[in-house]
């Protein structure tokens, strides 16, 4: 059975502004530290962003498709592949990002669920990245909205 991470959080913020966030490639370079982005904003479009680029290379790249967008709920994204140039190919993964409006406070919980952890070693270290690193990029995103 594969496993899965899920980390929440609550912004100031409408549903759209936060899947906007995470589809914009200023708002990723700006909040998430991206370097470059290619995304697709569609069904079954693509979903691509890197990290660290540099002239040895890019050292991080995650890549995939855009399964469902709903602007006003939802983002799922599908056949993710995580690529870090100091380790092997792992994947593929399913991201789901999910919004839920709280209209009378002007706040929205995140979801997001990200699945498709194999267990082993070689996978291991991934899935301990995943579980601390989401909390802290969604802090990063709140900070920025």
């Amino acid at each position: 059975m594969k496993r899965y991470i899920i980390s929440d959080i609550t912004i100031a913020a409408s549903p759209e502004t936060i899947l906007n966030a995470l589809l914009d490639a200023e708002q990723l370079k700006a909040w998430w530290g991206v370097d470059s982005v290619l995304i697709e904003k569609k069904d079954g479009g693509l979903y691509c962003l890197t990290w660290l680029r540099s002239k040895q290379g890019v050292k991080f790249i995650s890549s995939g498709r855009i399964k469902l967008y709903d602007r006003l709920s939802h983002l799922s994204l599908e056949d993710i592949v995580y690529i870090n140039s100091e380790r092997p190919i792992l994947g593929p993964f399913n991201i789901e990002y999910k919004v839920t409006a709280h209209n009378e406070y002007g706040l929205t919980t995140l979801s997001v669920k990200q699945g498709g952890f194999e267990k082993g070693k070689k996978h291991a270290w991934y899935y301990d990245a995943v579980a601390d690193g989401w909390p802290e990029a969604l802090l990063m995103l709140k900070n920025y909205l």
